[in-house]
């Protein structure tokens, strides 16, 4: 596990169309801070093991234009599944975990989440295929708020939100802007 587990509420669940999965079961990769070589040695490593695997796409701590968060969200996506079959890309479950919603519990509006999600999809499809990058579940797993929560699981390109992800109320008056 991360070392964000040492600040997350446990056990933290996955809220997806077919049901609620614990994050505990994945193999965890931060895509981010671990770097290119690294996430892409760990990815392999617990493909091999077997172990479903969580591959955390991270922007920053800023929220990026469109062009950057595509090309940030590229190396991150290329450098940790490289020489990933198709196969085995069954095994990965992709989370949008910006770090700037973690900094200051801000929440992205269900816009800023499906369009995202939607840019990470297309990644996907670059790297391999449009149908294998459909069968990819891509999470989102930043603070949303209620409001907006069913807006965001039920667009195409989101396939399930993580519970409650900072043991935060997800009420707009504690947003902090």
């Amino acid at each position: 596990m991360p070392a964000l587990q040492a600040f997350l509420p446990l056990p933290l669940r996955i809220d997806t169309v077919r049901g609620t999965t614990a994050i505990a079961d994945y193999a965890w990769i931060e895509c981010r801070s671990e770097g290119g070589r690294l996430a892409n040695r760990n990815v392999k490593r617990a493909l091999a093991a077997q172990r479903p695997l969580l591959v955390c796409l991270d922007e920053g701590e800023q929220r990026l234009a469109p062009l950057d968060f595509a090309a940030t969200i590229i190396a991150q996506l290329a450098g940790a599944l490289h020489g990933v079959n198709s196969a085995d890309l069954g095994h990965v479950t992709v989370a949008y975990w910006p770090q700037w919603s973690q900094v200051c519990w801000l929440p992205a509006d269900a816009q800023r989440i499906r369009v995202a999600h939607r840019q990470i999809r297309d990644i996907l499809a670059s790297l391999y295929d449009r149908e294998l990058a459909r069968r990819v579940t891509i999470v989102y797993a930043g603070p949303v708020l209620d409001a907006e929560r069913a807006t965001v699981m039920n667009d195409i390109n989101v396939d399930g939100v993580v519970q409650n992800p900072f043991g935060k109320q997800n009420i707009e008056n504690e947003v902090r802007k």
